[in-house]
């Protein structure tokens, strides 16, 4: 029954050599010498070499599959063990540790005879150099392979089980920063499409599902990086990056945690949360899902997530909760290291009054220069008279919260701001941004905006004042940056219109001597002395405001509002009862 056991594993042992010289070689005839992928050559493609190759992977598969049981049969055999289970666990052990077990048992057998000093060197005997042989057979090719399927189907048992990382990239919207790099495109759409890294992720779910319940995986927790994807974000990520795609954030709470933002600063738990990870201290600011000091219950089975980049971060403050069914890949907080903490900051100074971000008015100013320079259109220049407009906006803004430009609510217009800091212009505009900002981010969010980077670039605005307005919106502490702009641009009135008044000025000077000359006829004056004072009142009053009218035109300045509005109704309301009045009286005659 042994020489039977020790002639099949050798026989199977000799089909499973032949086997592999078999499949090396159908992958260097297939790949023309390893230069070329097996499906793109004609014989990679071929019928017959796709059957010699499958044949060749089977029977190797076979061969090694019955040497292996027929070689640990004979050394189970070979133990005086009468117990069956007892031989069933002794056979699954030596199948699992085979070629060190044959290693070993040779070597102890070694050890014994030249304890013994039965043993003697001669290699020319055939059954010593058998012997030797196999074992350089064992530990040359046999024990390698071993220990390499061994580490393949570990490998492939933790890829299934998702310990494995796989590298996940990463778009350059900048979102994540400092985390992860900003692309350098001009626009979001630009940056979106580009690759500025990649970080090694684990699939999720993970671990091992036993009676229902998830062990050995690891669960979604706060601080995790996570790849989030559903249809509502491929179909948002659509129309804003024109990419569709899903997000990779941070999870800032999950189920049972409550959650809210105030100040610049996130409390969860009721406790002010450190953020080693965000880009600024007390930059985080509530959007329309989760408000400014509102607070919120995240449920089970939920995560609330944001970018590191707050100022720049489409998230769960915009859109809301996620399910944990939408992460796809997860980075644990734990494993967040090397060049992805390089750049997290100290948060020791993270809630004091002096964190506080504050904007540096000169160097916004510089910055958006630069974008008016690049647009072909004239610079700014600081005007104090536009700050003090913009601090009094800004106190109005936040008493009736109210940050419409028509100031429906308080009535307090720009227009009027501006006439209280004794500053007036022709063309001026108002720009309200709530939050904290440094200049480079204020920049930055402004231009991510189509209508915003339109009105910054404006071409007749000339002066620009800025002011920072600390307060209060139903009672929950924030803060406003209000920005004032105006320019002065001539009115260019057109050459028809100039002469329209001319004529009309040259025509109540030739008929006001005529009038006036009434008053010397007593006996017309004196029964109709009121219609003929009033009829040369209005021709003086016309000459008069229509000669500074034409002069101003001539001037290509604009007319003072009280002239406006007398160009639109109070002439032509005054020609008409000068007409009638002049009716009346030629009656007379």
């Amino acid at each position: 029954m042994k020489n039977k056991a020790v002639k099949i594993y050798t026989i199977a042992f000799i089909l499973w050599l032949i086997a592999i010289l078999i499949f090396i070689l159908c992958i260097i005839f297939g790949t023309n010498g390893f230069r070329a992928d097996v499906q793109s050559t004609i014989f990679g493609r071929s019928p017959f070499f796709l059957s010699i190759f499958t044949v060749s992977i089977a029977l190797g598969l076979i061969a090694f599959l019955i040497g292996v049981l027929s070689l640990t049969s004979f050394l189970v055999s070979r133990k005086k063990i009468k117990n069956q289970f007892l031989k069933l666990l002794l056979f699954i052990g030596i199948l699992f540790i085979l070629p060190i077990y044959i290693l070993v048992s040779w070597f102890i057998k070694g050890l014994s005879l030249v304890k013994s000093k039965k043993i003697k060197i001669d290699l020319i005997k055939k059954e010593y150099f058998t012997k030797l042989v196999t074992v350089f057979f064992v530990i040359i090719f046999l024990l390698p392979l071993w220990i390499g399927g061994y580490l393949a189907v570990g490998a492939l048992a933790a890829y299934q089980l998702g310990y494995v990382a796989e590298s996940i990239s990463i778009g350059g919207t900048g979102s994540m920063y400092p985390t992860f790099p900003k692309g350098q495109g001009k626009t979001l759409q630009e940056q979106a499409k580009e690759v500025v890294g990649a970080s090694g992720m684990f699939p999720y779910p993970n671990g091992l599902v036993l009676f229902g319940q998830r062990v050995l995986g690891h669960q979604v927790g706060r601080g995790d990086i996570v790849v989030l994807e559903n249809d509502t974000l491929r179909e948002y990520n659509k129309k804003l990056l024109d990419k569709e795609s899903g997000w990779v954030k941070r999870v800032v709470a999950i189920g049972g945690d409550t959650l809210e933002i105030k100040n610049g600063i996130v409390y969860l738990n009721n406790q002010s949360l450190k953020e080693p990870y965000i880009a600024k201290a007390r930059s985080t600011f509530g959007e329309a899902f989760l408000k400014e000091c509102n607070k919120i219950t995240v449920p089970e089975n939920s995560i609330f997530v944001m970018g590191d980049n707050r100022k720049g971060s489409g998230d769960s403050r915009e859109v809301g909760l996620f399910n944990v069914s939408d992460v796809k890949y997860v980075l644990p907080l734990k494993d967040q290291k090397g060049d992805l903490v390089k750049y997290w900051r100290d948060t020791s100074k993270d809630f004091d009054e002096a964190s506080k971000i504050k904007i540096d008015k000169e160097k916004y100013l510089e910055l958006l220069n630069s974008k008016r320079k690049e647009a072909g259109v004239q610079l700014l220049k600081y005007q104090p008279k536009l700050e003090i407009s913009a601090s009094l906006r800004g106190e109005i803004i936040l008493k009736y919260d109210d940050f419409s430009y028509e100031a429906t609510r308080s009535g307090y217009t720009m227009y009027k701001a501006m006439a209280d800091a004794n500053y007036s212009n022709i063309t001026y505009g108002e720009a309200p941004t709530q939050g904290y900002f440094e200049a480079d981010e204020l920049i930055d969010n402004q231009f991510q905006f189509p209508k915003t980077k339109e009105f910054l670039l404006n071409k007749d605005f000339q002066e620009i004042g800025i002011s920072e307005v600390e307060g209060k919106i139903n009672n929950c502490p924030t803060q406003v940056i209000i920005q004032h702009f105006a320019g002065y641009v001539p009115p260019n009135y057109a050459k028809d219109v100039i002469e329209s008044w001319e004529k009309s000025l040259d025509g109540l000077k030739n008929i006001q001597s005529g009038w006036q000359d009434l008053k010397h006829y007593s006996q017309i004056y004196d029964k109709n002395k009121s219609d003929v004072d009033r009829i040369n009142d209005i021709i003086s009053q016309r000459i008069s405001m229509i000669e500074g009218i034409v002069v101003k035109m001539k001037a290509n300045q604009w007319l003072s509002s009280e002239q406006d509005k007398y160009t639109r109704t109070i002439d032509k309301a005054l020609s008409d009862e000068e007409n009638s009045l002049a009716d009346k009286l030629n009656s007379i005659h």
